[in-house]
Order: C-alpha cells, then structure tokens, then sequence
C-alpha cells in the first residue's frame, strides 16, 4: 500500500491570493489534475489544506482525506507534517497542487527508488533539488519535519537533510519524461493560460 500527499495549503500570493489547487483549468480544477495522475500510482491521497474553512472549499473531492495544518505561518512544512501523520502508509509521495503534468512512471520509479532510504528525491544537474515531487518514509520525516519547526526552520530541505536520501538523477528521470513535464508548476496567470491552451490543443496526455 502506497499514498500520496498533495499540498494544497499555500496561500497564493503570486496568484493574488487565489485558491491555486482551484483554479480552472478548461472547465476542472487544477488539483483534479494531480489527482488523475497519482490516482493511478497509489492506494490512497491525501489533501493537506490549511484549515476546516479552507477545506469547504474543496467540496467536490470529499471522497479524500484531508489533512489541517496544527501549526501556523510554517509554510509547506505545517502541510507536510499534518498531511503525514494522517498517512497510514509506511511511505509516501509528496507533491504541490500545481503539478499538472505528474509522470505516473515518475513516480513508480521513485517509490522503487526509495526502499531501504528515508526518501527519494530528484536531483537536477546544477544539484537543485526537488523535494516536492519526491517520496518519503513517514515516519523520519514526521521526527525531522517536528524538529525543524521547533527550531523556527521553515524551509522544506532543513528536514530533509537530516534523512538518509537516495538523490535521483535527471537520466533515470528522462528515460520515462524526456522532456521533464512531471516538474512542471503552475506559479503566474501566464502559465495558467499556458496550460489550457495546452489541453485544448491535446498535445499532451494526463499522466505520461
């Protein structure tokens, strides 16, 4: 058994304060993109949202378990600490609501990627990381992520650096995604109308 977690708490700054995962994409929300994808990878999703009022807001997809951040203004770290303790799963891959275009095989690889190692997280040729679109074990990175907020460390890696990480190269990664879609977000009105001209051209397939 498998899951996956989909950080959907960020508050949209860069987006004018509006509910990304939301956002209409051709007629569905941008989350229901992710979850079309991972929905085929893993047993079970959870959605990790800010709070009960936030969750209202995702009515529509009631069928998942949600996630409600204990902790305030900790950015990503506060989703992904909530979103793993209701994890059931010994592992778990992580990623942002904004990822349209998650490779199904992307993330079978890192699943198989990430026995015997406390996670598996891509790592890009100038050493950028990608933690998330990476999978973790549960349980070191719930004691890692807990330590990090009671230090006041906010940044995603300062858990994960405290793991035993098996890196992924971007050639294992290529020969599933040449082109590297499956990293793709969604941050400016740019690249939302980016994206729906890309569904109605159909160039491209949901999850491959």
């Amino acid at each position: 058994m498998s899951s996956a977690l989909i950080l959907a708490g960020g508050m949209g700054s860069r987006m004018g304060y509006r509910e990304k995962a939301l956002i209409d994409i051709n007629g569905k929300p941008l989350i229901s993109f992710v979850i079309g994808s991972l929905e085929n990878v893993v047993d079970n999703i959870i959605i990790s949202v800010r709070n009960k009022a936030q969750g209202e807001l995702f009515e529509a997809f009631q069928e998942y378990r949600f996630a409600y951040d204990a902790y305030k203004n900790k950015g990503p770290l506060a989703g992904i600490l909530s979103g793993l303790e209701a994890c059931e799963d010994e592992y778990c891959f992580i990623a942002a609501c904004d990822m349209p275009f998650i490779n199904e095989k992307v993330v079978k690889l890192l699943f198989r990627k990430s026995e015997g190692y406390d996670a598996a997280i891509p790592r890009r040729e100038d050493g950028f990381l990608e933690p998330l679109h990476a999978v973790y074990r549960c349980r070191p990175m719930i004691v890692e992520t807990k330590k990090a907020i009671g230090n006041g460390e906010t940044i995603i890696l300062a858990p994960v650096f405290k793991l035993h990480v098996n890196y992924v190269g971007m050639d294992e990664i290529r020969k599933f995604d040449p082109e590297l879609r499956t990293f793709m977000n969604i941050n400016t009105r740019e690249d939302i109308e980016e994206l729906s001209r890309i569904f109605t051209r159909g160039n491209i397939k949901q999850g491959n």
